[in-house]
């Protein structure tokens, strides 16, 4: 036990104040009636101190108040000793067995268990043990003992999970959970040691901890040869009738192999195929004609006969059937380039949009607020009465997006920005200046996911820039391509070039195709959610817009709080099946299925193995060879446990129980009672 701040153990001293104010009190006078003093003889009564200590209980509980006081300023800690001690020859056998998704093959597990057990059985007299599992994270099991029987009792309760191992992040986590741990280590790692969990460099593989204590690696590969295995790759629907699936096939003898594709909708199975498939590698089967309820539709397609993975058999997907979105298209010719590009870009969209495109002469202003956002192939063409209803349609919380054609390029003031149009710039030679674009604001949400704005050519109007402006695309600082404002509670994107590819090649580029893409949502508030996800990926609820709703996981268990429904945050899926998460924009289903890569059975190459434990080996005896070092110099520094808080919690106590006290002695003495 120590002090951090012993200097205010000095208020001990103030324990006396308590016991020299209790033996202080002086004699009260009793006045009692008397008919006469006139016959009595005067005389000079001495009032004199009693020295008796009263109220015993009383003192003690102030002098211990004093004295708690006087410890929690003094900040009392106490030291919890090391789990384990060690001698300088004696090993921790810090043991890794490999959970992941593909120890689920036939007998793999089990092997892993017997060659923990092995090595539990391998130890020394006064040798201590330690269990971690590795899957999609690094988590001990049993913390450093010499109990063999409660440590093999520990390996026979592991089993593997849906998870996917990455050695290189495995190593990385042991290097905290190694350095914490006591005496000279052997790090046995047990697995498969697929291809697809190696590091992606050779480095990431060495732990950092053999720089500081002798460590020996010791790899057990549970299973040399790969087996065969058959994966149900993907899933997808086409043009909403279809649904085409891929299967991925390794180690498959030559002989022809007869499979069975079972199409599930919604829980229905509603198709079923047989193919003959020979050798390696990847074959497709098509459902054809397949009817889909509106909306989210669950979609799994299964592979039989199973083999010994058989989570990888069955492939979850979701298709939203929803009807395209409508959008709102003014111009003054429905049938121009521009509102073909338009058309064609938003119908390719992942939510899928719907272009009803009005004629400006028989547009109907009000019909405007049917709709979140709008498209203007030609802001110049806003005039009068139009300019304005499409003024407060913005300023009421609707948003658009604009070309500048023709009609803009004729105008010195630009409709509803209501700022002056400059010229084009011009070099020395009074010719006009052909720029390239040269700044893009890749942090806004509309330019996050394009690029080659390098290689777009446009000639572009110059609108006089206010503070409100927020230019997102240029091609220097006078010529905006790109510019975002907000007008009351709406916003207006406008391009400053034309959008019938006359005076701009970005509709004829495959840019436009996902820039209107991004338009359409980031204008209308949709945040779509990625609907098809691997286990142990994070379901990010930021991207709902807002508050996160709820989530309950594929055994119908709500996984959020209902603090956490009130806002944004990210959600660890563990589990194959279907997410459902309800957002302020309604039900969202989402896909979650078992990491690929635990699914190629191809092992690590033996000689990178061999490299692997040779480098950490060597590393090892080089850094012990070049510094001594105490193998208890960490762990026999004790971990500090502040006590303070708990004198604080006597305090209060204390002061409850002397107030409840010192009114029933002051009653007792005034003769309340």
């Amino acid at each position: 036990m120590g002090l951090i701040t012993p200097l205010f153990l000095l208020g001990f001293f103030t324990l006396a104040l308590p016991w020299w104010l209790h033996r202080l009190e002086t004699q009260a006078t009793e006045r009692e009636k008397f008919s006469t003093t006139r016959f009595l003889e005067a005389s000079k009564k001495r009032v004199h101190v009693r020295r008796q200590l009263k109220f015993l209980l009383l003192m003690a509980l102030r002098m211990a108040f004093l004295a708690l006081l006087a410890l929690a300023f003094a900040r009392p800690i106490l030291f919890d000793a090391p789990e384990a001690l060690l001698g300088a020859e004696d090993v921790h056998h810090v043991i890794v067995v490999d959970t992941s998704l593909s120890m689920r093959g036939d007998g793999k597990f089990a092997a892993a268990q017997a060659e923990a057990q092995s090595v539990l059985d391998g130890m020394g007299a006064d040798d201590v043990a330690s269990l971690y599992r590795g899957s999609g994270s690094v988590r001990r099991v049993a913390a450093p003992s010499a109990d063999a029987d409660e440590l093999s009792a520990l390996i026979a309760t592991l089993s593997p999970d849906t998870g996917h191992l990455d050695l290189g992040a495995m190593v990385n986590s042991l290097d905290t959970l190694i350095e914490k741990n006591p005496g000279n280590v052997m790090l046995h790692v047990i697995s498969d040691f697929q291809q697809s969990a190696a590091a992606a460099r050779f480095a990431d593989l060495i732990p950092d901890v053999i720089a500081n204590r002798p460590l020996t690696l010791d790899l057990r590969q549970v299973s040399a040869t790969p087996p065969a295995n058959a994966e149900v790759e993907a899933v997808a629907v086409e043009s909403r009738a279809s649904v085409l699936a891929s299967v991925h096939v390794w180690n498959q003898e030559q002989a022809a192999r007869e499979y069975t594709l079972s199409l599930s909708v919604n829980g229905e199975q509603v198709q079923e195929q047989k193919v003959s498939n020979s050798g390696d590698g990847i074959f497709s089967v098509r459902f054809p004609e397949v009817t889909f309820a509106e909306g989210d539709n669950r979609v799994d397609v299964s592979l039989s006969p199973a083999d010994g993975l058989r989570d990888d058999d069955l492939r979850h997907a979701v298709f939203n059937n929803a009807p395209p979105a409508p959008v709102l298209l003014l111009t003054e010719d429905p049938a121009s380039r521009a509102v073909t590009y338009i058309s064609a870009a938003l119908a390719t969209a992942p939510r899928g949009y719907q272009v009803e495109a009005v004629s400006l002469e028989d547009f109907d202003a009000r019909v405007m607020q049917r709709y979140p956002w709008l498209v203007i192939e030609d802001i110049g063409a806003l005039t009068g009465g139009l300019a304005d209803a499409v003024r407060d349609y913005v300023n009421g919380g609707g948003s658009v997006f604009a070309g500048s054609g023709a009609r803009a390029a004729g105008l010195s003031t630009l409709p509803l920005f209501d700022v002056a149009l400059r010229g084009p710039q011009t070099g020395s030679d009074g010719r006009v200046l052909h720029l390239g674009i040269t700044r893009v604001d890749a942090s806004h949400p509309v330019l996050r996911k394009s690029n080659d704005w390098g290689n777009i050519n446009a000639r572009v109007l110059r609108p006089a820039l206010t503070a409100e402006d927020r230019v997102l695309v240029a091609q220097n600082a006078d010529n905006p391509v790109l510019i975002e404002r907000r007008i009351g509670n709406g916003r207006v994107l406008l391009f400053t070039a034309a959008l019938d590819n006359s005076s701009s090649d970005l509709p004829v580029k495959p840019l436009f195709v996902s820039l209107m893409a991004e338009v359409a949502q980031y204008l209308s508030n949709e945040q779509l959610l990625v609907r098809e996800q691997v286990v142990d990926s994070y379901l990010q609820l930021t991207q709902t817009g807002g508050a996160s709703g709820q989530v309950v996981d594929p055994d119908g268990e709500n996984l959020l709080s209902l603090q956490d429904t009130t806002r944004a945050q990210d959600v660890l899926l563990n589990k194959t099946g279907y997410y459902q998460v309800f957002t302020p924009g309604g039900e969202v289903l989402v896909a979650v299925n078992a990491d690929p890569r635990e699914s190629d059975p191809t092992p690590m190459n033996a000689q990178a193995l061999q490299n692997w434990q040779s480098s950490v080996n060597s590393a090892a005896v080089n850094a012990s060879t070049t510094q001594v070092v105490d193998p208890l110099s960490r762990e026999a520094e004790p971990d500090a446990i502040e006590i303070w808080r708990i004198f604080l919690i006597l305090l209060a106590i204390g002061v409850l129980a002397e107030s409840l006290l010192g009114n029933r002695y002051l009653n007792l003495k005034t003769g309340s009672l």
